[in-house]
C-alpha cells in the first residue's frame, strides 16, 4: 500500500492588541465573517463593481501565495501546494474549498462550504445569480501563484453556486 503524505499549512498568527489586527505569516489579515463577505459581495454588486471585487482578492491572494511557497521552498510538489493553498482558504475563514484538477491551461474547483453563500442565504436567501467573486479571485489567485504564471493568466467563473441551490458551488477555470 502507498503512502501518502499530507501537507499543512505552516502559519504564524499575530494579534496585536494595540491595534486590535490579526496577522498571519506577517501579513495583515481580515478573517472573514459570513456576514461580512455577503453584504460587501451585496455592496460591488449594487454598484457594478464586482471585477474590482475580483481583482482585488486575486492581486492580494497572489502575493500571499507566492510568497507563502517562496518561503517554503520544500514544498515543491503541485499535489502539496495545492492542499496548502485549500488550507489557507479555510484558515481565513472563507469555507472549504477543493480542486478537482488544475492544469495548464484549465482547472475545476468546488467549493464544498462556503461562508459567502452562507452568510447570503442568511441574509437574503436564494440567490438568481453566483456570488461568489471573492472566490474566484482567490482561485485566479492559486493557479497563478502555483503554475507561476504571470498576473491575469486565469480567469476563474462560478457555474454553479449554493447561494443558487447547488449542493456545491462549483467554478470552471481558463487560461486567458
Amino acid at each position: 500500500m502507498p503512502t501518502v503524505r499530507k501537507s499543512e499549512v505552516e502559519y504564524d498568527h499575530y494579534f496585536d492588541q494595540k491595534s486590535n489586527r490579526h496577522y498571519l505569516n506577517g501579513v495583515l489579515t481580515v478573517l472573514h465573517c459570513h456576514h461580512y463577505t455577503s453584504l460587501y459581495t451585496q455592496l460591488a454588486m449594487d454598484a457594478g463593481e464586482t471585477d474590482l471585487l475580483k481583482e482585488c482578492a486575486r492581486e492580494v491572494f497572489r502575493d500571499v501565495l507566492a510568497d507563502y511557497f517562496r518561503r517554503h521552498p520544500a514544498i515543491a510538489e503541485l499535489q502539496s501546494k495545492v492542499e496548502i493553498a485549500c488550507q489557507y482558504y479555510a484558515m481565513i475563514g472563507l469555507g472549504s474549498m477543493r480542486v478537482v484538477f488544475m492544469g495548464d491551461e484549465s482547472g475545476e474547483v468546488r467549493l464544498d462550504s462556503s461562508h459567502t453563500d452562507s452568510g447570503w442565504m442568511k441574509k437574503w436567501g436564494k440567490s438568481d445569480k453566483p456570488i461568489n467573486y471573492l472566490t474566484a479571485g482567490y482561485i485566479e489567485a492559486m493557479f497563478e501563484a502555483l503554475l507561476d504564471a504571470p498576473a491575469k493568466s486565469f480567469h476563474a467563473l462560478e457555474v454553479e453556486s449554493i447561494a443558487m441551490g447547488a449542493p456545491s458551488s462549483r467554478f470552471k477555470v481558463v487560461r486567458r
